[in-house]
Formats: structure tokens, sequence, C-alpha cells
């Protein structure tokens, strides 16, 4: 259930500072692997666009950014010299960690694998870009099992574009170690109370959404927006705290 009682969008330029232009494109190594469940990749999503079954992604470990480009939707071609039509390309959404690629490496569903290299799964050299998921319906804001008054772990998911902060109550969050969720601990006497958390997204963008929703641990709540920003290609990069 979704409180609508305060709700605001700030809209603003892409920011550049990271040091990525905005339309830029990575080159790596593609490769394909199976996933069994969308839930089991490391970003360990509660809920996913509705592609990410068949087209999902594990990003490298230097691009990895501890989790922080969950969720994002990247656009792949094959660049390889063995790839009769280089002008294929199919979206996919990172969903999980590739420990051992480097950077611009992509390990993709062999789905997409074959659908932009038309071949079986083996190791060419594609070329890609982070680009607006399609379709994104809106966005969920997802509660950790476990979470407590105490201990409030958030998931957004079904983003159109990536999400570089979060805040909770007014509190900055940190990352969870190990999965994408953003977590606030409460020093208040009853802690937080979870039928009116107060949540805060910013994009990689700056476009800002906030609202106030009831949560329930181990579900997704329907916050009935969506950015709006069509600029995903900005990148982000994030420090371990």
């Amino acid at each position: 259930m979704v409180n609508t009682s305060f709700f605001r969008v700030l809209l603003v330029l892409c920011v550049t500072a990271t040091g990525f232009t905005s339309a830029e494109y990575f080159q790596g190594d593609g490769t394909a692997y199976t996933l069994g469940q969308v839930s089991s990749g490391n970003c360990n999503f509660m809920s996913y666009n509705s592609l990410a079954p068949t087209n999902y992604a594990a990003l490298n470990e230097v691009q990895w950014n501890n989790l922080g480009n969950c969720g994002r939707c990247a656009q792949v071609s094959c660049v390889d010299s063995q790839c009769a039509d280089q002008t294929a390309s199919a979206i996919v959404q990172i969903v999980d960690r590739c420990p051992e690629c480097k950077y611009g490496d992509l390990d993709l569903s062999p789905t997409v694998f074959k659908a932009v290299t038309g071949f079986d799964p083996s190791r060419l050299k594609i070329r890609w870009q982070f680009v607006d998921c399609p379709n994104p319906e809106t966005i969920q804001i997802c509660l950790k099992q476990g979470s407590n008054g105490f201990w409030v772990a958030v998931q957004p998911t079904n983003t159109l574009v990536g999400v570089r902060s979060v805040s909770i109550n007014g509190q900055a969050a940190n990352m969870l170690d190990g999965a994408y969720y953003y977590v606030v601990s409460s020093s208040k006497p009853n802690g937080e109370n979870l039928s009116e958390v107060r949540v805060t997204l910013t994009s990689v963008n700056s476009e800002v959404i906030e609202g106030t929703y009831s949560l329930t641990a181990g579900q997704c709540t329907n916050t009935y927006r969506q950015f709006t920003t069509k600029s995903s290609k900005c990148s982000i990069r994030r420090n371990r705290n």
C-alpha cells in the first residue's frame, strides 16, 4: 500500500562530474552464462524489468561500482570481425556481477549473445552503452526481509535510469555489502515507523523522486511514479563505506 500524502519531483540537468561523457561507449569481451533466477544475481532483485529473465547481463568488476549500476540497462552490439552483422543490438538489464571480467566486459544471457553475434556462446568483442530501460512501468520500493524499525533496507527497482543515491526519512542510506539494498540504522527509541517511510531517490541524471510509503518486510510497494529524464548515459562511481 502506498501513501502519497507527500510527493515531489525535481528535474535538473544530467551531472557529468563523474568523468564520463553523456554518450560514452564501452568496449570489451562479450561472453555468456546462464542465470537460473533473476533474483539469484548479485543484485538480489526482488522485482525487475520484464526483459530481465531473458535479457540479463553481469557487469565487470571494475564498473560494478559496489552494486551502484544494478538495475541499469545497456544496449549491446558486436564489433568483432567474426560478426557478420555489426548493426544488430539488444538491450540488457544489469542484474549480476562478473568478478573475473575486465573493464568493458559483459557476461550476457545466451539469448542476447546469440542475437547480437549470431554465434553460440564464446568470447567476442562487443560495444555497449548505458540506455534507458524499456517499458519499466513504475518504480517499486522493496523492503528487505528481516528489516525492522531499527534496520531499514530498501531496494528501488523498475527504474527508467540508474539510481545514484537514496535517503530514508531524511537520512542518507549506505549500500548494503553484497546485495542491492540501501540501508539506514535508526537511533530513535522506538525505531522508524515502517507504515510511514519517506524515501528519496536521486537518479544518475539528478532527478529526484520523493514519497512516503507503507513498507512491509519481504514485499515491494508501488510508488506509481517513474523518473522522466531520459538521459541515462551518465555513469556513477561509488566508494565502499
